[in-house]
């Protein structure tokens, strides 16, 4: 067992003595599609860190499925997903990121993106009459407004895997262009068909956003917050969480959202001490 996660189950251990922690298991939620997919690393993180206080188990949802069961009474917990207003009303959210994302892109041919700028509106686009591909289980924040109006020209997509879906409603010409992260398009398509494809930035987002650590709004989704709260103000789940995304990105975006983490905390958090009242 490597330092980390010793010290990390000693402080998880501490932090839990005084719960009665219920039989009924955490699941935790994993949008893992495959063995090389980035979010492998975060499920073997966050069981292992949880497994050693909690009884956990992994179960693969798609987004959609996922953001309805953290809304609904069942023990669940998911991670890296954008905070929302509209999410929080229903679902507890770590105190701090466990990622910074690359912001989500504009993809489309690059005989489409030819004579657009490099950040884009998505607005502007829509006006034009474009069509555009999106996932109906995510939060788009900004832009929820822009596409509620041109739902016309919206196609929702909804399937078991939506990562790939949506890349191949673009690459077989069903649609002008979709909204989605650089990983998704990186695994999709091969070689050849990313040398047809282009991206631009969106003049709506920001240009990076947090992640989260999520559970229903149930005793052992509190539990588990409660822990987890704790343990990312420690320096070594800090700096490990911090180290993520190059596991995900591109040599060039990782070295962006490192310097966008380091601005975004420019201390680290001093570690919890436990009190003895805590025990």
């Amino acid at each position: 067992m490597t330092n980390i996660f010793k010290t990390s189950l000693i402080i998880l251990l501490l932090l839990v003595s005084k719960m009665s922690v219920a039989d009924e298991p955490i699941t935790l939620l994993s949008r893992a599609n495959a063995a090389s997919d980035g979010f492998l690393n975060s499920d073997e993180t966050f069981n292992r860190l949880l497994s050693h206080a909690f009884t956990t188990k992994l179960q693969w949802t798609n987004q959609a499925r996922l953001i309805k069961r953290l809304t609904t009474n069942e023990p669940v917990c998911s991670y890296d997903l954008i905070k929302t207003p509209e999410r929080e009303q229903h679902i507890i959210f770590s105190e701090l990121p466990t990622t910074v994302y690359e912001q989500r892109k504009v993809y489309a041919f690059k005989s489409f993106l030819d004579n657009l700028p490099k950040r884009v509106s998505v607005l502007e686009l829509l006006e034009k009459n474009h069509t555009l591909g999106i996932d109906s289980g995510t939060s788009y924040k900004e832009l929820e407004p822009i596409l509620k109006k041109y739902k016309d020209q919206v196609a929702s997509i909804s399937s078991e895997d939506t990562s790939s879906q949506l890349p191949n409603l673009l690459i077989h010409n069903r649609i002008d262009m979709i909204i989605d992260y650089e990983i998704n398009i990186q695994e999709t398509f091969s070689d050849e068909q990313l040398k047809k494809i282009g991206s631009r930035a969106i003049a709506e987002y920001p240009e990076y956003v947090n992640g989260y650590f999520a559970c229903s709004k149930t005793s052992q989704g509190s539990k588990v917050i409660q822990a987890l709260n704790h343990l990312m103000k420690t320096p070594a789940i800090y700096n490990y969480l911090r180290q993520q995304p190059q596991h995900s990105y591109s040599a060039d975006t990782s070295s962006k959202i490192m310097l966008a983490h380091k601005q975004m905390f420019v201390i680290p958090p001093k570690i919890s001490k436990i009190n003895r009242q805590d025990k």
